[in-house]
């Protein structure tokens, strides 16, 4: 076995993935420790798309030695390798994508290790497994599975790709979803943002002031106005959402003045209420959360303590996250909005940290077990949480617990891509009798 430490985080080198998936997204990739089973193709392939953006560590591990087969179609592997160790030259060479990732190799067969000390892969935060027979894929995915370690089933026959995950569940803070919306809180502002707005004199200012009013402070003021003269009711109708749209329209001093167009643009956030995504309803009425014990993860306590937050000081509402999208607006007219969402995001985050801590004193887990920052980089994605529940691997195997309907259903569609799972199923049903995969005997 051989190892190799280099220090961590390269803002730098990892600036455009940063942008992508956070700090947040960036710190759990280098805290990933990975074991890859066999370096086939499919895996070396799949552990380099690991390896560039920045693990923290992987481990090969492969009992086979470089060969004619191997040459065709691993990327990874030339004729100076012929007869080498392939877990010490593809170790070796993923390690020369990045230096700042550790990698180990262990030349043993993956499967002689499953059978004499699965154990060992108690170590790994994801396990890679490629061409583990049928048996021994069942024995380590049923331990991974009851150990909440995610595994990984990739493989590939010619232009077949499969891929199987089993976990109990993967839970998701940013799920970064393709058209974000901002949170403005227009139809129902908290009691300073109403304030703010409502002591704005529109009509007093003065040219360019008036064509920098940021837009979310005209919906509300005009918002305002509509619910005095229609019993505190907001725009219901067709008609009357027209009418309101109008109302807000007439207020520009000329033609095209941008602040009014971005208002009438975004109108119907004057009459549409803010809901919970329902990612976020399913999380927030997911069993985790009411059967919290010492043993639940600090995401479960902080959905938990979030569902307290909505039931009580949030009054049916998430956290305000804070931030508020570009607009048309002076600096300091923008600033000054800025100032107030951050002050009611910054109060909502306290809320919910209190909540917390409240939850952490009676598990009996110390008050460090969820840091101020962890609460509030919660609350700011409150409204993008998601959970994936999966089924074992091991479900596949029954008659009780497979999806035999949904698959006897599907057969008999030409264009279903379900048969070429039946198929891989079926080698290695044959590979178990057998010893050798159809087509290799």
């Amino acid at each position: 076995m051989a190892s190799e430490k280099k220090a961590k985080t390269d803002s730098a080198k990892y600036d455009r993935q940063l942008r992508l998936w956070g700090e947040d997204g960036q710190g759990r990739l280098e805290a990933a420790n990975i074991a890859l089973l066999n370096a086939t193709p499919t895996g070396t392939e799949t552990l380099k798309n690991l390896v560039l953006p920045g693990i923290g560590r992987y481990t090969i591990i492969d009992g086979g030695y470089v060969d004619e087969v191997d040459l065709g179609n691993n990327f990874f592997l030339d004729e100076s390798h012929l007869g080498l160790a392939r877990a010490t030259v593809a170790c070796d060479n993923l390690r020369e994508l990045n230096d700042l990732v550790d990698g180990e190799w262990i030349v043993k067969d993956p499967v002689e290790l499953i059978e004499k000390n699965i154990e060992a892969f108690a170590v790994f935060t994801v396990v890679v497994a490629t061409n583990i027979p049928e048996l021994p894929m069942r024995k380590l995915a049923k331990f991974c599975f009851e150990k909440s370690i995610p595994i990984v089933m990739p493989r590939s026959y010619g232009f077949i790709g499969h891929l199987r995950i089993a976990v109990p569940e993967h839970t998701i803070i940013e799920s970064k979803p393709d058209d974000p919306q901002p949170d403005l809180r227009i139809s129902n502002p908290w009691p300073e943002l109403e304030q703010y707005a409502a002591s704005l004199n529109i009509e007093g200012l003065d040219s360019k002031e008036h064509s920098h009013v940021p837009y979310p402070l005209i919906l509300i003021k005009y918002l305002l106005k509509w619910k005095q003269e229609h019993n505190g009711a907001p725009p219901s109708t067709s008609a009357e959402k027209s009418a309101f749209k109008a109302e807000v329209i007439r207020g520009s001093r000329k033609a095209n003045e941008e602040n009014f167009d971005e208002a009438y643009r975004a109108a119907h956030r004057a009459w549409t209420p803010c809901r919970i995504p329902s990612a976020t309803e399913a999380a927030l009425s997911h069993p985790q959360v009411a059967n919290l014990s010492a043993q639940s993860s600090s995401f479960w306590i902080l959905v938990a303590a979030l569902k307290e937050f909505v039931a009580n000081e949030g009054q049916g509402y998430l956290p305000l996250p804070g931030s508020i999208p570009d607009m048309v607006s002076t600096t300091e007219g923008y600033l000054a909005l800025q100032t107030l969402y951050q002050a009611k995001a910054t109060s909502d985050t306290a809320l919910v940290y209190t909540r917390v801590r409240d939850i952490l004193s009676r598990l009996g887990k110390p008050a460090h077990f969820i840091s101020h920052d962890d609460v509030k980089h919660f609350c700011r994605n409150s409204s993008t949480l998601q959970v994936i529940d999966y089924r074992p691997f091991e479900s596949e195997f029954s008659a009780a617990t497979a999806k035999s309907s949904f698959i006897s259903s599907n057969l008999s569609d030409p264009a279903h891509n379900l048969k070429y799972h039946v198929l891989l199923r079926a080698c290695d049903r044959f590979h178990r009798h057998y010893g050798y995969y159809p087509g290799f005997g």
